[in-house]
């Protein structure tokens, strides 16, 4: 279970940052939170082509996505 969380992560990271480069939004602050509304679509086809459950990401999806803002405003 461990394995499919941590590729989780890593698709989920990689998404993140091909949504962001490929976004023509020059509202930065519009352009993170469309992100952030489309995050919801792929967290849910990720879970309903693997083993895991919501519960299994909640964590993991905050914490990556806060992490991700913050790289983006800094």
């Amino acid at each position: 279970m461990d394995h499919i969380k941590q590729q989780f992560e890593k698709d989920f990271r990689g998404w993140l940052e091909n949504k962001y480069r490929v976004s023509d939004e020059q509202d930065q602050i519009k352009k993170l939170n469309d992100i952030e509304k489309a995050a919801d679509g792929f967290v849910d086809r990720y879970i309903l082509e693997s083993e895991l459950i919501a519960g299994d990401l909640s964590l993991s999806v905050q914490h990556i996505l806060d992490e991700f803002i913050k790289s983006k405003i800094s």
